[in-house]
């Protein structure tokens, strides 16, 4: 079947078909208007009037450049609470570390006080008891000891020790104390601690320092190699002790040299090494820390050993005579002796017989540490 295409005039009449677009038309009309108005007022800085073809006036809150006043003066207020903040941070900063300082200069001057209130402690004078004391060996006393009619060496180291209590004695330095004499010793005079003990073997035992411990407190110790009869060598001590009150601190040595004897011949010569070596090695050591050095022992000699100590000039006898070149010794002398460097002063000098306690007395002085600048 074909189709034929029928005449406009069959197919469509004009009229109704214009008449019936009309309100179509009018509501796309006003559509379009109100979507115009919208887009009008939308448009930065538009108005909703004026023609088309001309871009809208600047108004007053837009630039040159079209950048919003508005908008700079809201992003400056920004930056402007930003540099304020800024600017409180550092001052809060800066606060903290004055504080800080003030917290570190407190601290210095407080550090200061304390270590000008300890130099002060530390270099006043003190005062106390030094003796040097041979106690007699007890084999001497024993069986088959050479020393008949004395009593055994329990009953002496009782005597002893009431010598040292009686006098007040601080420091002392023995000789002869044999292992027998040491364990009886610390357990009968529980107040004096003891340098070397036994710890070096029963020859250096026989030169044990002994200080009362309320008094002192052992920092350092060492020992020398002292010649003794025929040249052999035996370790004696050196100590360091600090005062337990104020901090004041010296070096003391005890020594005993040999002695000329039928058994053990002359010794003069190893004496003399003895003393080169103790007075050297003290010399420097009181060179080097300034620190005063106290020296105890029986040297077996009189005025040899005090010409000896004294003649540099840097140690003093507590029995007195004069010290330097022209060695001048004391009226009296033991062959026990007390020394001292430069910084003791020694006072009250006294040589107390100790009965059957022992075949020595028991030398004794105050001794003083003299103030430090």
């Amino acid at each position: 079947m074909s189709h034929r295409k029928l005449p406009r005039s069959a197919r469509e009449p004009r009229g109704p078909r214009v008449g019936a677009l009309a309100p179509v038309v009018a509501i796309a009309f006003v559509v379009l208007v109100a979507w115009f108005s919208s887009w009008a007022f939308s448009v930065p800085g538009g108005s909703g009037t004026g023609s088309a073809d001309e871009p809208p006036a600047a108004t007053p809150s837009q630039t040159a450049d079209g950048s919003d006043d508005a908008g700079a003066e809201s992003g400056g207020g920004t930056r402007k609470q930003d540099t304020e903040t800024s600017e409180q941070a550092d001052d809060s900063e800066d606060a903290a570390l004055e504080a800080s300082v003030r917290r570190f200069r407190q601290s210095q001057r407080r550090l200061a006080a304390r270590v000008s209130q300890q130099l002060e402690r530390r270099s006043a004078p003190m005062v106390f008891r030094v003796a040097s004391f041979n106690v007699l060996g007890d084999s001497h006393t024993g069986p088959g000891g050479n020393k008949v009619g004395f009593p055994d060496g329990s009953a002496r180291m009782d005597m002893a020790i009431a010598t040292l209590r009686n006098n007040g004695i601080d420091v002392v330095g023995f000789q002869e104390f044999e292992q027998s004499q040491f364990a009886m010793f610390s357990a009968r005079a529980g107040e004096y601690s003891l340098y070397p003990g036994m710890g070096l073997g029963n020859k250096s035992v026989r030169f044990n320092i002994a200080w009362r411990s309320s008094m002192w407190r052992m920092v350092d110790a060492h020992t020398l190699s002292i010649p003794y009869a025929g040249g052999s060598r035996i370790a004696m001590p050196v100590v360091l002790l600090e005062s337990t009150t104020n901090g004041r601190r010296a070096w003391f040595a005890n020594f005993h040299n040999p002695a000329d004897t039928p058994n053990l011949g002359n010794n003069a010569r190893w004496r003399a090494e003895a003393a080169g070596i103790e007075i050297s090695h003290l010399s420097s050591l009181h060179a080097q820390d300034g620190l005063p050095v106290i020296v105890t022992g029986d040297f077996n000699e009189r005025d040899e050993i005090f010409c000896r100590f004294t003649a540099g000039g840097v140690f003093s006898a507590a029995a007195g005579g004069s010290s330097g070149a022209g060695c001048a010794p004391p009226p009296s002398m033991q062959v026990d002796w007390i020394f001292g460097s430069s910084g003791v002063a020694f006072d009250g000098y006294s040589v107390t017989d100790t009965g059957r306690a022992s075949d020595h007395a028991m030398v004794h002085a105050q001794a003083t540490l003299t103030e430090v600048e």
